[in-house]
Parts: C-alpha cells; sequence; structure tokens
C-alpha cells in the first residue's frame, strides 16, 4: 500500500513540477532569506508551494500563470473571495484619509458594536492584531482576574501560533501551566476538574477543533463544560477565532453555549489582519486604565484604520444574516456530496466540519477528537496534489474553506473532481484500512 500510494505521490509531484518552474524557482530564490522559503508555516508542502501572483474573486493565480479555484480562501480568513468591490471601495476611502494616525479612531468603536450585535457575551472588547494575540490576551485576562496560573486546553486544539496543542506543538508554546484533557471526553473532563479544578484561572476551549481537522464539539460535552466551569466559577474561554464564520453568531449562538470570554480573529477584519477578545464587564475592567491596579495592553496596529474600517464594512454590509446562512448551507451541502461519493466508491474516507469549513479524515466514522491514522499525511498529500493538478486550491491537510463567491458552478465543478480522483485511487485508498 505506501508503495503505491508513494508513487502515486511522486507521479502527481512530477506535474506539479512541471506546470511550476517559475514558482520553483521563486521558493529556491526565498529559501536563501526565509527558513523554508516563507514565514508561515503552513503555507509550505512538499516539492516546494507555488508562489501566489494575485486573487481575484474566487480564484488565485501563481507566478506561472495557473489558475486555482480558491476552496481554502486562507485558511477561512477570505470569507468575502478576493478583492470584493465593496471592501476595495472601503479601503481606498482609508487610503485617502491617511492610514497610521497612533490615536483613538471612531472605527474602533463602530467594529465593536457590530460584534457585540452578533455576540452578547461581549460587554467590553479589546483589539489586537491577530487571532493568536487575541486567544493568549483572553487566556490572560483571565489569570489575572482570577489570580491563578493554570488552564485546562483540549488535546489538538489550536488557539494560535504559541498555544498550539496539536501534534509537534509544544515546541515554541506560551509557557503556560496547563492541564490537558481529550476532546469530547465529559469523564476525563470531570476527572481533570476533580484533579486541578481548584487552581485552575481558564478552561479554553473551541466548538470544533480547527487545525485538527474541524472536529465539532459534541452538543452534550459544550453544555457540560458550561455548566461544570459556571458551577465552578472557572472562566471558560471560546475559541471563535474561525468559528465566528459559522453563524451570524458564530457557534455560540448555535450551540447555544456563551463563554465568559471569547477570542475572535480572521472575518472580522474584512480580509485586513485583525483580532478581538472580550467578554464579562468585570474580567475586562483588568485594561480600564481610568483606574487603578490595571493592566496595560499595548500594541500599535490594534485599531489600525485598514481593520477597523473595512472590517466594519464587512461584518454591517457584506456578512449579512442571509449571506451568512447561504454560504453556511452550501458548505453542509458539499460535506454531504463528498461523503456520499467516498461511501459509493467504498473508501475509507471522511469529511467532518460544520458549515463552510471542513477537513477530510482516513476513516469511515465521524472523528470525536484528534485524528492518529498513521497514513492520514500520505493521502491527504496525494488529494492535495491532485487537486492542484486539477486547479483547486485547497489546504494539505484536507482542509476547505468556502467563501461567499465561490459558486454552485464551482462546487460541482469540484465534485466531479473528486469523483474522477476517486475512480482513480480508489484501490490505493482501501487500502488504508487495516485488515
Amino acid at each position: 500500500m505506501t508503495n503505491a500510494l508513494d508513487q502515486a505521490c511522486e507521479a502527481l509531484a512530477a506535474r506539479y513540477r512541471a506546470a511550476t518552474p517559475r514558482s520553483q524557482a521563486l521558493h529556491e530564490a526565498a529559501c536563501a532569506v526565509l527558513p523554508a522559503g516563507n514565514t508561515r508555516s503552513n503555507l509550505y508542502f512538499a516539492p516546494y508551494p507555488p508562489t501566489i501572483a494575485r486573487g481575484e474573486g474566487s480564484r488565485l493565480f501563481d507566478a506561472d500563470g495557473n489558475a486555482y479555484v480558491d476552496f481554502l480562501n486562507d485558511y477561512s480568513v477570505a470569507l468575502c473571495g478576493h478583492s470584493h468591490p465593496r471592501l476595495l471601495t472601503a479601503a481606498g476611502d482609508v487610503l485617502k484619509d491617511g492610514m497610521s494616525y497612533g490615536g483613538c479612531i471612531t472605527a474602533e468603536v463602530t467594529l465593536g458594536n457590530a460584534l457585540r450585535r452578533r455576540f452578547p457575551l461581549l460587554e467590553r472588547i479589546r483589539f489586537a492584531n491577530s487571532g493568536t494575540e487575541a486567544s493568549l490576551y483572553a487566556v490572560l485576562t483571565a489569570l489575572q482576574f482570577t489570580g491563578k496560573s493554570t488552564i485546562l486546553a483540549f488535546d489538538g486544539a489550536y488557539h494560535g501560533g504559541m498555544m498550539n496543542y496539536g501534534p509537534g506543538g509544544d515546541r515554541l508554546n506560551v509557557p503556560l501551566d496547563r492541564v490537558m484533557v481529550p476532546y469530547n471526553d465529559i469523564a476525563a473532563f470531570d476527572a481533570a476538574i476533580a484533579a486541578h479544578g481548584d487552581r485552575l484561572g481558564a478552561v479554553v476551549m473551541d466548538l470544533m477543533l480547527n487545525s485538527a481537522g474541524c472536529i465539532p464539539a459534541d452538543p452534550d460535552f459544550a453544555r457540560h463544560v458550561r455548566a461544570v466551569t459556571a458551577m465552578r466559577d472557572i472562566p471558560l474561554i471560546i475559541d471563535e477565532v474561525m468559528t465566528a464564520r459559522l453563524g451570524y453568531g458564530g457557534l455560540q449562538q448555535a450551540y447555544g453555549v456563551e463563554g465568559d470570554l471569547a477570542a475572535f480573529g480572521k472575518i472580522i477584519g474584512g480580509g485586513f489582519s485583525a483580532g478581538a477578545f472580550g467578554g464579562r464587564a468585570d474580567m475586562m475592567a483588568v485594561y480600564d486604565t481610568r483606574g487603578t491596579g490595571t493592566s496595560s495592553h499595548g500594541g500599535s496596529f490594534n485599531n489600525n484604520v485598514f481593520s477597523m474600517k473595512v472590517g466594519t464594512v464587512a461584518l454591517t454590509e457584506v456578512l449579512t444574516p442571509e449571506v451568512m446562512r447561504t454560504v453556511n448551507d452550501r458548505g453542509d451541502a458539499l460535506r454531504h456530496r463528498l461523503n456520499t461519493l467516498f461511501q459509493g466508491h467504498d473508501v475509507p474516507l471522511y469529511m467532518t466540519g460544520i458549515g463552510s469549513v471542513m477537513n477530510v479524515h482516513v476513516g469511515r466514522t465521524p472523528l470525536r477528537r484528534a485524528p492518529t491514522h498513521p497514513a492520514s499525511a500520505k493521502a491527504r498529500r496525494l488529494l492535495h496534489l491532485h487537486q492542484l493538478c486539477q486547479g483547486y486550491w485547497t489546504a494539505p491537510r484536507g482542509m476547505i474553506a468556502l467563501s461567499i463567491v465561490n459558486t454552485d458552478a464551482e462546487i460541482d465543478s469540484f465534485v466531479t473532481g473528486m469523483a474522477d480522483f476517486l475512480a482513480l485511487h480508489a484501490p490505493i485508498l482501501r487500502d488504508l484500512e487495516p485488515a
């Protein structure tokens, strides 16, 4: 099995190399300046990633002139697609009025209120530069408020580049004292609370594991975590950096589970870098510098005018409830069609996720925690290289994130391409299952 899978990958890699000589040269030049030729680790894949020259609508174009239908949309950031005309106009207006004020602006209040309308827990908000910053500050806020130093997090979770609790993610993490618990495991969670609850300053939770492969929380598990943390007076932080796009009120609204604090990023800047964290007014009061004993929260670009103004337009004019409902319904339908294809071709693949964000796994049933199948990486590489050669941009780890400008015709074509992939490689894929 492994030899046949490797050979199939190498054949696709050769096709990819032949189509991207300019990108290969640019990658080799980049490696002389940047480790692995990039400054964002998840953008690298073997033999080398293409160099993207521009984006337009639902498509990306590389340095060799190849076009890709974008089914990843910057790992869910570009929910509005590329170069949305209303957002371009908003960004152009910012250019006319200056770009970096170093002072308070009304746009940060407007964006804050737009977020509060979607997420009622946000009694007070602070902005940051990214979801990574927002998640980390949310944790530090809870620890400052409680006076404790330990957090509880879940195996496979990714709360930004400095709180990566997936495989191999520990090397550069912030050195927080933490208790790790299997995801979707009520008994393990209760045991951890019984053993460590008195020293916990926060529980931080995704309602869908993201980097581990778009694995939704069981509703009973999510509600149980909320009930126990409330009973024990342990602040619950819900990471909505990626999942805020999965409903007008994110997954907190969908699950009926609300945190004491929450972190946001990605879509809230309308394509510009942005993060936000907030929640209970008493917890966020640690940043109220009108009083005494408060904590500092700086950042030259926290309220940068592009993110504040363009983000406001995105949230209030473009990403309406109807638009968000449509893109997530479209994603649910795509995931169902793909799983039907996998079943029909009798291959051990399964697509998990919610709404417009999903991930393929090796297996035949929905996953409940971070995957461990030894052949997952190779199977995903085969699929990824096939999709690249067919002109579709997805994540090497098997992730898809639709935008509001991905069309039904593009989705139909993608499903047809997946059927071709399965017809060609089904025997190899079936051999992934143990005898």
